[in-house]
């Protein structure tokens, strides 16, 4: 598939253009110059043309990420087969120039020339831009959506180019979505660097280096594997803006998408309350989990059960579920491909379908090992189950009286349910039903 790299300098419309390619806020846009740090891709579309686009940090930021926010713009122009030069056409910047000419140094591959940003006759032309020789101007509102149709126009042409000489592959769309989440400097973007083996994202022991969710897909021993890496998520009431409250929504928002979520620790830190309620959202909404401890290397040697121990104990008592806990170094790529290995492991019970009379062959062995108490002097009667979904699994029980099954012993069948088919980590859900009497209208 035909990609397309968006570069431009800071806060000319590049995030805003990315999102109206693919059809969804997948960034965090916002007139602050400097939100987009690390490049983030996505499938786009206009009308019947479709493309991969990855989005770019802000060329020439003045900030402490400069440098490595160009290495990620290298990396982006290295991989893409078309770039979009976008410029804000309401400014005449002479730093597009040494962006363009900048370009004709790095790439010799086509490049549409944008102007962004002309929803009103108060925005310039860019003559002074053309003697580059790049394709166009097209001039374009990516927030309006305007002169898409020209866009469109000038990336036929190039696409109609690219095709007679490249025999495109379709791509095949990951089945694993894994999303990385823990409290800001855990090491998140240093755990996925290390997978990937390049400086994927950037890093730094400055707390809040990422700052929106990057979606990056990762081929592991012939698997494709969508990793999402997240801003740190903070408590409510130390979240300093409402940008930052707009990271943290992404953050939230990546658990939903993904199946898998793998709870980042500061082994220096241990597990805190912010660490309990992040694993608490993602267990009610279904995704499997799994808990890291990273910066292991650092942890002396006498304490490590001990810590080990107490997490176990945390997680037990607020998600009455056993969680996986791997030890990492992401820094030294310490166990990394574990933490994958794990992950695969429990998406494949996500999806475990158990036959009804497994299911029931367990429940009388599981009634007779601990029978439920009785209430007020009556039985419960739990006479049969099956399963009803999967992603998370989950069953049908029927029984006479299930508004007085006791809470203790529905978590005892569904952990006992849990050990006999499934895997720790993988939340499961448990409906009591009372059976109904056919003969009562």
């Amino acid at each position: 598939m035909l990609k397309i790299a968006i570069v431009g300098l800071p806060n000319v419309g590049k995030s805003t253009l990315f999102n109206r390619l693919v059809g969804r806020k997948a960034a965090v846009v916002s007139n602050i110059p400097g939100i987009t740090r690390d490049r983030r891709e996505g499938i786009g579309r206009i009308s019947d043309l479709e493309f991969e686009v990855i989005d770019t940090g802000g060329w020439n930021d003045q900030t402490n990420f400069s440098l490595q926010i160009i290495e990620q713009i290298e990396f982006s122009l290295l991989s893409a087969d078309v770039i979009f030069l976008l410029v804000d056409a309401k400014v005449q910047n002479e730093q597009n120039k040494e962006l363009a000419k900048w370009l004709k140094g790095k790439v010799n591959k086509p490049v549409i020339l944008i102007a962004n940003k002309c929803e009103s006759h108060k925005s310039e032309d860019v003559d002074y831009l053309q003697f580059f020789g790049f394709i166009g101007p097209v001039y374009i509102s990516a927030e309006h959506n305007l002169g898409m149709v020209d866009l469109y126009d000038a990336l036929a042409g190039v696409i109609e180019d690219f095709n007679e000489g490249t025999e495109l592959l379709d791509s095949k769309p990951s089945k694993l979505r894994v999303a990385i989440i823990g409290r800001p400097n855990v090491g998140k973007s240093t755990f996925l660097n290390s997978l990937l083996a390049e400086n994927r994202l950037i890093t730094s022991s400055e707390p809040g280096t990422t700052r929106d969710s990057v979606d990056i897909t990762y081929n592991y021993n012939g698997e494709l594997i969508t990793l999402i890496d997240t801003a740190g998520i903070r408590r409510k009431a130390n979240v300093i803006d409402n940008l930052e409250s707009r990271f943290v929504e992404k953050s939230m928002e990546s658990i939903k998408r993904s199946h898998v979520v793998v709870l980042m620790l500061d082994s220096l830190v241990g597990i805190e309350q912010q660490d309990l309620s992040i694993g608490e959202v993602a267990i009610k909404g279904g995704k499997g989990i799994i808990i890291i401890l990273n910066k292991w290397d650092l942890i002396n040697k006498d304490d490590r059960s001990k810590l080990i121990k107490f997490v176990k104990q945390r997680q037990v008592t607020r998600f009455f579920l056993e969680v996986p806990t791997i030890t990492i170094s992401a820094l030294k790529s310490m166990r990394c491909s574990d933490v994958i290995d794990k992950c695969l492991e429990v998406n494949k019970f996500l999806n475990n379908k158990i036959s009804t009379a497994k299911l029931n062959k367990w429940l009388m062995y599981a009634l007779d090992k601990h029978p439920h108490p009785l209430v007020s002097g009556r039985a419960i009667k739990m006479k049969y189950i099956a399963q009803i979904g999967t992603k998370p699994p989950a069953f049908s029980l029927i029984c006479n009286m299930p508004e007085s099954v006791d809470e203790s012993y529905k978590c005892y069948l569904t952990n006992d349910l849990r050990n006999n088919f499934f895997t720790d980590g993988v939340p499961i859900r448990l409906f009591l039903k009372k059976n109904k009497n056919p003969y009562v209208k």
